[in-house]
């Protein structure tokens, strides 16, 4: 060993200021006390180095405390809950431990930098002060890895067999040890304005005794403290052996009432820490983080409020709200479905309109219930809310009133046949708009009234505003009457092929406002019922045949004798053909010398106003009429022009 020592004082002749790694690195304790003997007694650093070797002596042979095997396997709650306190008490100090590290992290950055300064007497010592701290700094982690390490093991350990333990919660007893507490904090309050009066007066004799009973005040209320925690914690494990949601509570319980009291935050955390773990390795990791959550939530829910109305309240009132649109679900798969099944089965139809008139409101009134009940569990009975379910309500009264009306168009159209079979649909349409506009008129008129509303004062006060609304109404009136005189004159009917003004095609829908017109090109043209009215419609549907006015011109090289037998035999053709109205004008007369053609004038009319018949009654007549043209030995005549020449110039015969 005098051998190292002999080359270690080489070594930092060598290095002079350099650090030595040997003194920091060396674990041996042999290696320091034959350094302890080599230092040089005359040196004024000699008192610091001794005492930095001695230092880290001590610092080897201590050896860390930590829990004891036998203690995790406690022989009743008590002992459990005095080794689980034990187990917080070394993660806080393991906590405290970290905070210490950084700081010696500091002095040994400080320490290097020190040593490049100075001169090679210093080196040793600067070296001794690092291989200390540094060593420190390492005993100080060792131990944190330790019990961070170990700790979870042992919570493991000492919980593994909760069930058999049992745990007594004395709400009395808790309730005293609060107020000795509560004594003891008023005893210190005083004794530090008293020992800050002290400290003005500069009585240090009085000051040091005030100090003295502050530090005996102290350690008997940590003592209370710790016994008032006990208790809390047999009221936790007494709920965590049940696995009860109720853990949450008394955890959150116990650490507000650690941070009042003023309890050290390391020790605060480090519990917190525990408690949390001892929930997961009872309940599961899955099933504590859901109850972590669903705690965290009803914290939140009854820690907040709006309207001054805590928000769990209004949480429950949405519990219950969503529970019955479940029910309206339900209603509609197993209830309504099965009424459905049976009507099917039946041979009216009544029953089926019947169902389809009620599903809606019925399906509604779930709605309702369910905001009644939730508006009352959440507070919120006012007025307001009061107005809202009935206003819902009256819509659902007109709602039903509403649809009975499409139950009974039937009804309605059979009387609307009274007034004339043709337009019976639409009269029947017409009523059953006005009914249903009626009803919602109403309910409208209602539910303004449920809310204070009066209608008719309120119109009345419009004064220019309702000259205005009047005036603005003025063509919707016109085109409701102008519906209405459409009806009465029976000018036209749906499916009619109509021309008004410049819109033609055929009437799909007479409304109270407009009629709406398919036109050829298949688009659908909107008419205002003013339009119509004040205008001529031309209805093609009403005519009973359809005319064929025609020109056909022959040739100028037809003689007279050829001309009668061709008009002759035409009016003979167009007398005898089936298709040909008899009783109609029938015109066949030559009565033009056309610049190109001799014109025959042809004037009839078809027995039928179908368009495709039509279309073929004129083909089999114009094929008819090539014939009798043929027969009789002439042709039609196209457009020309012919050139006479006088005189013919002598050049060009010469040529």
């Amino acid at each position: 060993m005098a051998h190292i020592v002999v080359l270690l004082l080489v070594a930092l002749g060598l290095y002079g200021a350099d650090l030595n790694w040997t003194i920091v690195k060396e674990h041996n304790l042999t290696f320091y006390r034959q350094l302890a003997k080599e230092l040089n007694k005359s040196r004024p650093d000699y008192r610091l180095q001794k005492t930095l070797v001695d230092r880290i002596i001590t610092l080897e042979q201590r050896d860390e405390e930590l829990i004891d095997p036998k203690r995790l396997k406690p022989k009743d709650g008590k002992a459990l809950i005095d080794t689980f306190l034990s187990i917080g008490d070394l993660l806080t100090h393991s906590k405290r431990l970290q905070e210490e590290n950084r700081k010696l992290q500091t002095q040994l950055e400080d320490i290097e930098e020190e040593i490049q300064e100075v001169d090679e007497n210093s080196s040793l010592t600067l070296s001794l002060e690092y291989a200390y701290y540094f060593k420190q700094q390492e005993r100080n982690q060792k131990h944190i890895d330790a019990i961070i390490g170990q700790s979870p093991a042992w919570l493991e350990e000492l919980l593994a067999n909760l069930d058999r333990y049992t745990f007594h919660y004395d709400p009395s007893a808790y309730k005293t040890l609060l107020k000795r507490i509560e004594r003891l904090d008023k005893g210190i309050r005083k004794y530090e304005i008293e020992g800050e009066r002290y400290r003005i007066l500069g009585s240090q004799e009085r000051l040091a005794r005030v100090n003295k009973r502050l530090v005996s005040l102290q350690a008997q209320k940590e003592k209370l403290l710790r016994q008032a925690l006990a208790l809390r914690l047999a009221q936790f494990f007494e709920a965590l052996k049940r696995k009860d949601q109720q853990v949450f509570q008394i955890k959150r319980e116990i650490l507000q009432f650690l941070e009042q009291e003023g309890a050290d935050p390391a020790f605060i955390e480090s519990l917190e820490e525990l408690l949390d773990r001892a929930i997961t390795l009872r309940m599961g990791r899955k099933y504590a983080l859901w109850l972590t959550i669903k705690d965290e939530l009803l914290t939140f829910l009854h820690a907040n409020s709006v309207l001054g109305i805590p928000l769990y309240r209004f949480a429950q009132g949405l519990g219950v709200f969503l529970l019955f649109l479940l029910f309206r679900r339900l209603f509609t798969l197993l209830i309504l479905r099965s009424i459905y099944h049976l009507t099917n089965k039946t041979s009216t139809t009544i029953d089926d309109k019947l169902i389809k008139m009620v599903e809606g409101p019925l399906k509604f009134t779930f709605i309702i219930i369910g905001l009644y009940f939730a508006f009352d569990i959440a507070g919120l009975q006012n007025e307001t809310s009061q107005r809202i379910i009935k206003s819902l309500v009256i819509f659902v009264i007109f709602w039903l009133f509403y649809n009975l009306v499409g139950l009974l168009d039937e009804t309605v159209y059979r009387f609307a046949r009274k007034f004339g079979k043709e337009l019976y649909r639409e009269i029947g349409a017409f009523f059953v708009k006005s009914l249903k506009i009626f009803i919602f008129a109403i309910g409208l008129v209602s539910i303004l009234q449920t809310w204070d509303i009066n209608v008719s004062a309120f119109l009345a006060s419009l004064g220019l505003g309702g000259l205005a609304f009047a005036l603005a109404a003025k063509d919707t009136a016109a085109n409701l009457f102008g519906g209405l005189s459409i009806l009465a004159d029976r000018a036209l009917k749906i499916d009619d092929w109509v021309k008004v003004g410049s819109v033609e095609g055929t009437v799909e829908e007479i409304g109270l406002r407009t009629t709406k017109i398919r036109t050829f090109q298949k688009s659908l043209v909107t008419v205002p019922n003013q339009y119509i009215a004040n205008n001529p419609i031309e209805n093609f549907s009403r005519r009973n045949m359809r005319r064929i006015k025609m020109r056909i011109g022959l040739v100028y090289s037809t003689t007279r004798e050829q001309m009668v037998a061709i008009v002759q035999d035409l009016r003979n053709m167009l007398q005898s053909h089936p298709g040909i109205a008899k009783n109609a004008t029938l015109l066949v007369y030559f009565d033009e010398f056309g610049a190109s053609e001799l014109s025959i004038f042809i004037y009839c009319f078809t027995n039928t106003a179908n368009w495709a018949k039509y279309l073929a009654i004129r083909e089999d007549i114009n094929l008819k009429i090539m014939e009798i043209v043929a027969r009789h030995g002439s042709d039609f005549a196209f457009p020309s022009e012919s050139l006479y020449i006088e005189k013919v110039p002598e050049e060009l015969w010469k040529k």
